[in-house]
This record gives structure tokens, sequence and C-alpha cells, in this order.
């Protein structure tokens, strides 16, 4: 199974690649799916009603999504830890796709916009 990322942000950074998932754990209430991308080992953690990302490695960072909710994200580099809060504006689920709409907000300025789609492509 592979997992194919793609987003876009408000300075139109485009950025689409696919990755071989390394491990999948499918649980009652969570569905976990692992990979590595070229900052570190990642991980998708979907829950029915919002999604975490974990990434840890040169980049580390946890981010929580949940629809029209301000939640925190955590990014650290070697150089650099910082906290910023994601808020949530689209948050669907649907054929083998999450697609998530948010704001990176540094205290109270939307620093970034990103449009995030995950999809799970079974080979």
């Amino acid at each position: 199974m592979k997992i194919k990322i793609k987003s876009l942000d408000k300075f139109s950074q485009n950025y689409e690649k696919v990755f071989e998932l390394t491990k999948v754990i499918d649980l009652d209430e969570k569905k976990e799916y692992h990979y590595s991308d070229e900052y570190g080992r990642c991980k998708i953690v979907d829950y029915n009603d919002f999604v975490e990302i974990y990434r840890r490695g040169e980049i580390n960072s946890k981010q929580v999504f949940k629809i029209s909710k301000h939640t925190p994200f955590i990014y650290m580099t070697k150089q650099f830890h910082t906290k910023y809060k994601i808020f949530t504006k689209k948050f669907e689920k649907e054929n083998g796709k999450i697609m998530l709409e948010y704001d990176i907000i540094d205290g109270n300025e939307v620093i970034n916009s990103i449009n995030l789609e995950v999809q799970f492509i079974d080979i």
C-alpha cells in the first residue's frame, strides 16, 4: 500500500509525493499509517472525527486537526523550536482520501493557509 501526500499553501508552494507505507495498524478507535519521507519517520493517526500527523527526524512535529477547533502544532528542528496553533476549516474523508484545509496561527496572526490531501493507494 502507498500513500500520496499533496499540499498547496498560500505562498503557492506545491508538494506532491508518493511514499510506501511501512506499517498499517487497524484498531477499533483509530487507524495508523506509518511511512518515511525526506524529513523523517511519519505517522498519520486517523480517528473517526479528527486526525493527528507526527514526524520524527530532521524535522519533528505534531499536528492535530479537528474541524472548527484551534489545536496545538509543535514544530522542531535543530535550529528552531516553536509552538503554533492550527485552525481546521475543512475536514473530509471519502474514497480513501483525507482532505484538510487549515490555517497555521502564530499568536493571533495567520502565517499560512494550507490545503492538504492524503490519499491511500492499494496496489
